[in-house]
């Protein structure tokens, strides 16, 4: 029996993939555990870089519909089921790895909300993208309201939020709502490019600038710049990969990093 959640190691790079084709990749428990355990064994390898995917015409759909109608008015049952989906994203944004969310069909819903953990995204211009929530009565409860208006400006996240409009991969790149908008044919190469050059930064200058983008994100602005400059002047003094750094700027050659 296929997993609800593949996961391919090669080096520093993993693949994540949801395989719950059939149910347009819907957030079942089980696929969820699954997630979750996937990001733990992707960090465990030491992977500086995953993406994350769907396998078929969707990135995923969102929360399992036959599974949460199954839980009823159970107030207890419905806030743990939540509550997983919510930690299983979160542990994706937390990860220290970069991850690269691939959008080659749909992600609405909890699928966009997936799509808003990940560091990265790569969308075709076949994707379709959105909250889609209000379209059925519901509201977001997997970081839709909290993330789409630290990415986008106001007048966007509120568009997507209030009306449950689904956009196309050019207008999502348009907006800021994705970094790279490609035809499907480019998809694959592009995320192969985008992956080989961030296996070539130093892997500790990559997990460091992560937690520092985070946590900066998190502070009144003038405490972030404080906290920047003491986190750099550690990176300085005390990291090989960034004397390295500089020999090789010197020494006009291709760094050699080794990573702490």
């Amino acid at each position: 029996m296929t997993p609800p959640v593949e996961v391919v190691i090669d080096g520093g790079a993993a693949a994540i993939t949801l395989t719950r084709e059939k149910a347009h990749n819907a957030m079942s428990p089980d696929l969820l555990e699954g997630l979750h355990a996937a990001v733990e064994k992707v960090t465990e390898a030491g992977c500086r870089v995953a993406t994350v995917r769907g396998r078929g015409k969707a990135l995923s759909a969102g929360a399992d519909l036959p599974h949460l109608l199954g839980l009823g008015d159970d107030r207890d049952a419905v806030a743990a089921y939540i509550a997983q989906i919510g930690a299983a994203l979160d542990a994706i944004e937390a990860a220290p790895f970069v991850s690269i969310c691939v959008v080659d069909g749909y992600g609405v819903a909890g699928g966009c909300e997936l799509m808003l953990a990940c560091d990265l995204v790569v969308a075709s211009t076949e994707a379709k993208i959105g909250d889609r929530h209000m379209e059925y009565g519901m509201i977001p409860g997997a970081g839709g309201s909290v993330r789409l208006p630290r990415v986008l400006p106001a007048a966007l996240a509120r568009r997507l939020l209030y009306t449950g409009e689904i956009v196309d991969g050019a207008t999502a790149a348009a907006m800021g709502l994705v970094g790279w908008c490609v035809s499907p044919e480019e998809l694959e190469s592009t995320v192969h490019a985008i992956t080989r050059r961030l296996l070539r930064h130093s892997p500790s200058a990559l997990a460091g600038v992560k937690r520092m983008y985070f946590d900066g994100l998190a502070m009144p602005y003038r405490d972030a710049l404080v906290a920047e400059q003491r986190t750099v002047v550690e990176h300085l003094t005390g990291n090989p990969d960034a004397r390295e750094g500089l020999a090789a700027f010197a020494g006009k050659r291709a760094p050699n990093f080794q990573g702490v």
